[in-house]
């Protein structure tokens, strides 16, 4: 990427002037193929007469006057003579990185003997090189007439955006014999008072695009210009483009028209049409090539146009008007070509334009990101990977931009199918507005959809932030029987999300049966939380049904929570009738009321129709109030105070930040990445009862003196001073850089383990507790594995550390782990367990109160299917921990405005503990034991647990909380029960849990 300033260049800069191209006889052309074909040193001496370019380099000052030829292979910023290696059939390019930028153009001297009054450009713009994928990158155009240079400074310099070049985005290249996009500009500047014997330049500049740029260039040029003269021949149109709907291969439009007029004409105009489209005066009679007499054009006539399509995907052409002495007018065609007996779409051979293939197009309403094609389409062998071709969207370019964008099927006949069933498979990734399917019976097309009547389609789509390819199956289309049916996918995203979506595999059944009823929630757990005896709190689900041959009914397990579809009748069951749920999203509440003190709720909501899968749903809260407990909320608030890094308000970051923590109001706050020191110093001194301690060190930070202290990331502990006191605090296996301990490298250059003991006094109990606040390696993929190990080597000094010197303390060890407790987000790492393992496998001494959240399928950051934010707890402490209390606290995104942009990429992790009692009547589940191999499954699996009962239950449920395997007996039969039914389920990822007489046992695997 590259800072636009750098393209305005000092005036004080001395440029090499280029010798103008004089102009004697239009046109003026130019190919380019004089450029070298090799080398990398050439000299501006080898460019035509007339043409310069101007580099820049980083610090926005002259870089050299060499240019290198190129095939797109090279990716450093540069000024190249573009085209197959060796080959003669050159363009003039660029390609712009952070270290230089070219501007590309030329000066030309009128030696026509008159003013000129108007100039026609027209030039192939090409794309040799992509960058990055799926967004579009550009070279803007601008004319000068008192320019000296190419040098912004050197004069006034004019945009003219209709001869910019866009390319659409696609697929990255890397060295081609042909360009990876090219299109044809031409438009006319008018209003021009260019005097014999002066001169003007031209220029392209190259266009910052979002991540690495792409290598575009300039061929074919032409330049034609003319006096104005009132009383020469002129053939005018009344359009510049038409553009047909979605046509069957083989079969021919109805008629588009358009108007052509003429003035002064001295002889017929000749009118000739080529690609797949025919011309006709009459609507009756259609050619390639039509005759209009003057006489005919006395008055504007009117020419009728059809297409005509023999293969599938986008077509173009074009109708050109020429006529003695008048300027060649054209009139640009485009269409689309489908096969009505393609009912099966995977995109594998997408080209990358707007008709994306196989008969889809894009539709742009609002802002400059599109669908367009990707080699990131779905891998039928795992669906965590990807392999060509799908489409592609994602609003994300230097932050969350605006969009509106459809990807549009071909026309559907529909009208004789028994049951018309839409499935697809999509994926989605990032924080954003979901995606909508949409259908419509009277969409002519083409051109802005808003024109037709759409209906929204009650579908399941892909959890937020999942990136695991799923299948919508089976969407049913009967109530849209007719002769042309048009479904489309309609992005959206905003300045406060955006998301990635990409989608392949997309197919239409015919089937002679009606698809199996749908019945799905958007939540699979409700954690209420606190709550007052006898008082009520109300929380949402989301119920969405499709086919159904009944009604839904939702029965809750505890009389503590209740059910209502209105708000106001409560029960603890529910049906919603046939008529109100089919095909609708209905929103149900639920209502937690509980009647006993000092305790946990636990109940589940069950969810069935006739002939549906059943679903469940987790309901949990408590009535521990919160004045006698300890609250404690771990918080990554992202750069907090950077003023390189993170939100870009640093004042709105902290004043969100502070509203959230208000609101949260626990007694101990342990935050990461603390970057301004003085910002929390301020920002806890408006919390009164509040202190807070920070630590002394950072990576690559050994004390507060060091020079990389105020910009590193810091830890931080912020307590209630009533509750917390005879506080001290220390860096666990600290060392300084120099000293270079195993530690140092494992903990992320010096980012060690901050320990804060202290008192803890609730209720008139007194307890000293070790809260070890820690920020692990982060993760990258060109890295998993090696940062996977600095992570667990630091995981595994950290336990030996608190085993050795710690064995009988109250210890919390929270914070930003970057990793799961629930495997492990590496790549390349076998077995793929979580980093913190040794902890995970030692239940006999430490619990993981954030793993089940995890199993749940919850987040804990803004953009991620993960929780990565985590709570582990020694032994002593663990029975007074609250069950279920463990939360994401994804709530307090409503109390600011855009929370992701403006305060942190994570959410707070709050846990609760009752240091009154042991409030854990049992020991906690046990999760860790499920032993589950292969994972990912084909089409056989083994499930272990250390219990061999006769009656062990075994559920398979999917992410959402669908049950789809249910089944009692002993392991070996649960394991045959299991092995019949796994090869029948979708790929995706599941949860299977093993409810024994001693505890229960819960993992997620993979379906192939």
């Amino acid at each position: 990427m590259f800072g636009a300033g750098l393209l305005s260049v000092s005036a004080q800069q001395s440029w090499a002037q280029a010798t103008p191209a004089p102009l004697v006889t239009s046109p003026y052309t130019q190919n380019f193929d004089g450029l070298a074909t090799s080398g990398t040193t050439n000299t501006k001496a080898t460019l035509p007469t007339g043409w310069d370019f101007l580099e820049v380099n980083g610090t926005g000052t002259s870089a050299n006057d060499q240019y290198a030829a190129d095939n797109g292979a090279a990716n450093g910023g540069n000024t190249y003579s573009y085209g197959a290696t060796n080959g003669t059939d050159r363009a003039f390019g660029a390609l712009l990185s952070g270290a230089q930028s070219s501007i590309l153009g030329g000066s030309f001297i009128n030696n026509t003997g008159a003013p000129l009054t108007s100039l026609t450009i027209s030039y192939v713009g090409e794309t040799w090189r992509v960058g990055a994928a799926n967004r579009s990158d550009k070279l803007t155009f601008q004319y000068s007439t008192d320019a000296t240079s190419l040098s912004t400074s050197s004069g006034t310099w004019t945009d003219v955006t209709a001869l910019d070049y866009a390319n659409p985005g696609g697929a990255t290249t890397n060295g081609i014999s042909t360009p990876a996009h090219t299109a044809t500009i031409t438009s006319t500047i008018t209003g021009l008072n260019i005097p014999a014997g002066a001169t003007f330049w031209i220029r392209w500049n190259d266009f910052n695009a979002t991540s690495s740029d792409d290598g575009m260039a300039v061929d074919d040029f032409q330049l034609s210009w003319g006096t104005a003269n009132p009383n020469a021949p002129t053939v005018t149109l009344s359009a510049a483009t038409l553009a047909f709907p979605s046509q069957n291969i083989n079969t021919t439009s109805a008629p588009l028209s358009y108007t052509v007029s003429g003035a002064n004409l001295t002889g017929d105009v000749t009118v000739t049409a080529s690609g797949p489209f025919t011309i006709s005066k009459d609507n009756t009679t259609f050619t390639s090539s039509l005759t209009l007499t003057t006489a005919e054009l006395g008055a504007a006539k009117t020419l009728y146009v059809k297409f005509a399509p023999t293969a599938t995907g986008g077509a173009t052409g074009s109708i050109t008007h020429t006529s003695a002495g008048a300027a060649t007018k054209t009139l640009a065609l485009t269409g689309t070509g489908a096969d009505p007996n393609q009912t099966v779409f995977n995109f594998q051979t997408c080209t990358g334009t707007t008709a994306i293939s196989d008969g889809w197009t894009q539709v742009s309403v609002t802002g400059a990101q599109t669908w367009a094609c990707t080699n990131f389409g779905r891998n039928a062998n795992d669906p965590t990977a990807s392999a060509a071709s799908g489409v592609q969207i994602n609003g994300f370019a230097s932050g969350n931009q605006p969009n509106e964008d459809w990807l549009i099927s071909p026309a559907f006949d529909l009208s004789t199918y028994n049951f018309p069933l839409f499935s697809f498979w999509s994926r989605t990734a990032f924080a954003g507005p979901g995606l909508k399917l949409r259908v419509s019976t009277n969409y002519t097309g083409t051109g802005n959809p808003s024109s037709a009547t759409w209906t929204d389609l009650a579908v399941r789509f892909p959890q937020a932030g999942s990136d695991i390819w799923t299948q919508t199956p089976n969407v049913n289309l009967s109530a849209f029987k007719a002769a042309r049916v048009y479904v489309a996918f309609v992005y959206t995203s905003t300045t406060q999300g955006a998301a990635r979506w990409t989608l392949d595999d997309i197919q239409l059944t015919n089937s002679a049966t009606a698809p199996a009823p749908t019945v799905y929630t958007d939540q699979n757990r409700l954690a209420f939380g606190y709550q007052v005896v006898n008082t009520n709190g109300d929380k949402q689900l989301l119920i969405t049904s499709n086919d159904l041959t009944g009604g839904v009914t939702l029965t809750s397990s505890n009389p503590a929570f209740t059910l209502s579809k209105d708000g106001t009748t409560f029960a603890s069951t529910l049906t919603l009738t046939q008529a109100e749920a089919n095909g609708a999203a209905k929103t149900v509440t639920v209502r937690f009321r509980p009647t006993a003190a000092s305790t946990t709720y636990n109940a589940s909501i069950a969810v069935t129709s006739p002939g549906a899968t059943a679903s469940s749903i987790a309901v949990t809260g408590d009535t521990y109030d919160v004045a006698n407990t300890l609250e404690v909320v771990n918080w990554n608030i992202e750069w907090f105070g950077s003023t390189a890094q993170g939100p870009t308000d640093d004042n709105q970051q902290q004043a969100n930040v502070k509203t959230i923590l208000t609101n949260l109001n626990a007694d101990v706050f342990a935050l990461a990445e603390v970057v301004d020191t003085t910002r929390l110093n301020t920002l806890v001194s408006q919390m009164p009862g509040y202190a807070y301690r920070v630590s002394d060190f950072g990576s690559y930070a050994d004390s507060r003196t060091d020079t990389d202290y105020p910009s590193a990331q810091k830890l931080a502990f912020v307590y209630r001073t009533s509750v917390v006191s005879n506080v001290s605090v220390v860096g666990l296996l600290r060392c300084t850089q120099t000293q270079g301990c195993a530690a140092y490298t494992a903990w992320a250059s010096g980012r060690f383990p901050y320990m804060m003991t202290a008192d803890v006094t609730l209720n008139g109990v007194t307890k000293r507790i070790n809260f070890v606040l820690i920020h692990a390696k982060a993760n990258s993929t060109a890295t998993s594995a090696d940062d996977y190990a600095r992570r667990k080597a630091g995981a595994d000094a950290l336990k030996a550390e608190l085993d050795a010197n710690y064995a009988t303390s109250n210890i919390i060890i929270l914070g930003d782990y970057n990793d799961v407790l629930n495997g492990t987000i590496a790549t390349g790492v076998t077995p793929p367990v979580s980093s913190y393992n040794s902890f995970m496998l030692d239940q006999a001494n430490y619990t993981a109160l954030t793993l089940p959240l995890a199993q749940a399928g919850q987040q804990s950051t803004v953009s991620y299917n993960t929780v990565i934010d985590n709570v582990i707890v020694s032994n002593e402490l663990s029975p007074y921990f609250i069950p279920s209390s463990a939360a994401i606290r994804t709530d307090v995104t409503s109390l600011v405005s855009n929370y992701a942009s403006t305060t942190t990429d994570h959410y707070p992790v709050q846990t609760r503990y009752d240091l009154s009692t042991s409030v854990t009547g049992t020991k906690l589940p046990a999760t860790a034991k499920l032993g589950l191999y292969p994972n990912p499954v084909s089409k056989s699996i083994r499930v272990e647990v250390p219990e061999r009962s006769q009656s062990l239950q075994l559920q398979v449920l999917t992410t959402d909380g669908r049950l789809v395997v249910s089944t009692t007996g002993s392991l070996e039969q649960l394991n045959q029960q299991l092995n019949q039914k796994v090869g029948a389920l979708h790929a995706g990822m599941y949860v299977v849990r093993i409810v024994g007489q001693q505890n229960t046992y819960v993992e997620r695997f993979v379906k192939q």
